[in-house]
């Protein structure tokens, strides 16, 4: 029985949300508070492992590749390298790659990378997409879930009803605020620098070094990681793709040096990023100046072609409570759980949690069993990733007690006490 369908936020997590719920013929509407007719990218990689591969198998329509392989994982130890090289690693990608595929599934939303978006199926629901507002209120009666919202450029309040509303709105998400679910939230301790570089700017031994592989400079109590996405168009030819990076920086919440990096060149202060375009070019090259000394050289060579990086505080958020109303309200992806990236699990997670509740919907699976595996799940990850992080920028105090809070709920859910 088709029922309507509202999902609050229009990231991946809502769009493959959005899609599986599409080809089961429910009438979607996704509601999105960026003003832009797609999301905002600073050119950002992601990793692609087996959900989102079994889901663009299931979902996607366009035929187009969304991914570039990794045959090895390559470890540098500060200005060494080549230190140690392992066979095997991850497919990566384009978050706006991957964005312009799911749109394109979901609304025909035509981009370079997909101009000519499929048609939709005969069985699909209708959909649509509102960009520019931003979900005030939620009310519930009687199976019937009432979405306010308002226009974040005029401020005109309007309002939907759905049998389901989905939130997918990410790490700061309104919909679990309007909730009060308790959410253990978390600033980490470091931030993480952000760049693409293409590679033809870089010289023919960099991107030789950074070719087919996912590559790891260890450093004291930092490191940094780097590898080759598509363009944001999904240009994969090698010359052409990019080279992503990302590097791990420790910084005290409320110090100045926080005060000074989060403070963009127009001198307006940035609670959680300093977008691409907006970062002090004089803070840039005092950051980048101080790793130089102890990095190899292919990675100090990418900070230095970098012109415009982003910075982004890491946070970590757990809530273990995905479902309300008797399901008639339900949070999935970050809006629920969003670990630390040192693992690259956010769109896996977005992925399984779309997949899951796609058995939930044939009867392949109880709400109650979904729930209880979504809170394993997302407390064992959230550990773990915090485990990763203190690997590669903590102490050995914080490391150990990391390590030893995994191991403890690992050893939990074996015996069955996980919760």
């Amino acid at each position: 029985m088709s029922q309507s369908v509202i999902i609050v936020g229009g990231s991946l997590s809502g769009l493959m949300q959005g899609l599986r719920l599409k080809r089961q013929g429910h009438n979607v509407t996704i509601i999105e508070q960026d003003t832009g007719s797609e999301r905002s990218s600073y050119e950002a990689g992601i990793t692609v492992g087996e959900n989102v591969e079994e889901f663009l198998r299931r979902f996607d329509a366009t035929g187009l590749k969304a991914t570039i392989p990794v045959a090895w994982r390559h470890f540098a130890y500060r200005k060494r390298p080549d230190f140690l090289n392992g066979k095997g690693g991850p497919r990566l990608s384009n978050w706006i790659h991957l964005y312009r595929i799911l749109r394109a599934n979901f609304d025909q939303f035509a981009s370079a990378a997909c101009p000519n978006p499929p048609s939709p199926y005969k069985e699909d629901g209708k959909t649509s997409y509102l960009a520019g507002k931003r979900v005030t209120e939620l009310q519930y009666s009687h199976g019937i879930v009432t979405v306010y919202f308002e226009d974040v450029r005029d401020g005109r309040r309007e309002s939907i009803e759905a049998n389901l509303v989905i939130g997918a709105d990410g790490i700061h998400s309104t919909v679990r605020k309007l909730l009060n679910v308790p959410t253990t939230k978390q600033y980490a301790g470091y931030v993480s620098w952000r760049g693409s570089t293409p590679e033809e700017t870089v010289s023919p031994e960099t991107a030789a070094y950074f070719n087919d592989r996912l590559s790891f400079d260890v450093m004291k109590r930092t490191y940094m990681i780097c590898y080759v996405i598509p363009t944001e168009d999904g240009n994969m030819e090698p010359g052409k793709r990019l080279l992503n990076w990302v590097w791990y920086y420790n910084m005290a919440d409320g110090s100045p040096d926080m005060a000074e990096i989060f403070t963009d060149v127009d001198g307006n202060y940035h609670r959680n990023t300093v977008p691409r375009g907006l970062v002090q070019p004089s803070v840039w090259d005092r950051v980048r100046t101080s790793v130089r000394p102890q990095m190899a050289t292919p990675f100090a060579e990418l900070l230095e072609k970098t012109k415009s990086p982003f910075v982004t505080k890491i946070n970590d958020a757990l809530c273990t409570e995905p479902s309300f109303y008797d399901g008639h309200v339900i949070l999935v992806g970050d809006a629920l759980t969003a670990f630390r990236p040192h693992i690259g699990l956010a769109t896996e997670q977005a992925a399984l949690h779309s997949l899951t509740l796609d058995k939930v919907d044939r009867g392949e699976k109880t709400h109650d069993t979904w729930i209880r595996e979504i809170r394993i799940y997302a407390r064992s990850m959230f550990l773990l990733n915090r485990l990763m992080g203190e690997f590669g920028t903590g102490s050995t105090f914080s490391f150990l007690k990391a390590a030893i809070t995994y191991l403890a709920y690992s050893i939990k859910i074996k015996l069955g006490w996980a919760r």
